[in-house]
């Protein structure tokens, strides 16, 4: 292989591993390559050793190192045998007990294994929040917690001094007229930035029990992102809002808080009652209006489809963005079929999933970008 292909693939691979989260800057892509150029076979047990010892700085960082390695060059698989220092080395990926090469003929099943260098973190991240262990539950809703991501925002009526923008005339003009008519300067202005309202309505009822912990703890993470622009209400039998229980820099706290002041935990649904009372109550009042709304349900309806049909075109008319967060969106074979799904999408801008800790963040980064 020439040089110039060697540059043109660990510039490659350093690319991926940027994009799975290994800090790489330019001291330690330069590491790497000095490194090499000390050894005189470039093989991929050159190349695996190398980056091991320059751009990994923790045993986090090495799983993660093994992970991407493992997908750049042999797609995902378990690394080959070769690759190793000698038959009886430790494996590189932990999920790889078996040191020889593996038999193309295996089957599908074995082919699915999780690779177990990936971090413990990394994994719950693409998990069902609805299906954890008490520990690992903690730690999912210690994650969600962790969300953070820019806020919408909009140019407001007001305006400002910049260096770039409209002529500012009157000011310009002003100063002029102190200097004798000579303009010295040309003033500019340009509209201040507004953060948008965002509305999150979270579903808790019998349906959603499993999510709704780990919504809770996404409505906290959104609200702390711009709190004096984000408002949360949980909908279910009652509409209740969360918005002062979320109101301080502890997340346990605010989860306390949330939990007590919820009164029809785990009940029935009737989103289109809820709907239509946060609406009559607080969304004609200009909390929707204009903002970014966010219904977190799976759709579930033991109430009036056309009423909650009725209130969704609403929402739409006074909004300025309308996302449904669907848990069950994500799994294989879903489609939208329940009264409620059905009455809603219409009136529906994005319709994703929200179920795993990825999903919420794509979320709440789409919630920043709208």
């Amino acid at each position: 292989m020439s040089d110039t292909r060697v540059a043109d693939t660990l510039y490659r691979f350093i690319t991926q591993l940027r994009h799975s989260g290994l800090r790489v800057d330019v001291a330690r892509a330069g590491a790497l390559q000095d490194a090499l150029a000390l050894i005189p076979a470039r093989g991929l047990h050159a190349v695996f050793l190398a980056g091991r010892t320059t751009l990994c700085a923790s045993q986090e960082e090495i799983a993660r190192f093994d992970a991407c390695f493992a997908q750049f060059f042999f797609s995902g698989e378990r690394i080959e045998v070769e690759i190793l220092p000698d038959p009886m080395a430790t494996p590189l990926l932990q999920a790889s007990t078996d040191l020889r090469r593996r038999d193309r003929a295996e089957t599908d099943d074995d082919r699915d294994v999780e690779m177990g260098a990936a971090s413990a973190q990394e994994i719950l991240r693409r998990r069902k929040i609805s299906k954890l262990s008490p520990d690992e539950q903690k730690l999912i809703e210690r994650l969600i917690g962790q969300l953070r991501a820019d806020v919408a925002v909009y140019p407001g009526r007001r305006r400002m001094t910049a260096k770039l923008g409209l002529v500012d005339v009157r000011r310009t003009v002003k100063a002029a007229q102190a200097k004798g008519g000579d303009v010295a300067r040309l003033y500019r202005r340009i509209r201040r930035k507004r953060i948008r309202k965002r509305v999150l309505l979270l579903d808790i009822s019998g349906s959603m029990a499993p999510f709704a912990p780990g919504l809770m703890r996404f409505g906290y993470a959104a609200y702390r992102c711009a709190p004096r622009r984000t408002e949360v209400f949980t909908i279910g039998t009652r509409l209740t809002r969360l918005t002062r229980c979320f109101d301080t820099a502890d997340a346990e706290a605010a989860n306390q808080n949330a939990s007590y002041a919820v009164p029809d935990w785990s009940g029935g649904t009737r989103l289109g009652d809820q709907l239509k009372a946060f609406l009559d109550i607080w969304g004609q009042r200009g909390m929707a209006r204009g903002a970014i709304v966010v219904i977190a349900s799976d759709g579930w309806e033991r109430g009036g489809a056309e009423l909650l049909a009725e209130q969704m075109q609403r929402l739409r008319r006074l909004s300025h963005r309308v996302i449904w967060a669907n848990p069950h969106k994500s799994t294989p074979g879903f489609e939208p079929l329940t009264r409620g799904m059905q009455a809603a999408l219409p009136a529906v801008d994005d319709f994703v999933p929200g179920s795993t800790v990825h999903e919420l963040d794509a979320l709440i980064r789409l919630m920043g970008n709208a």
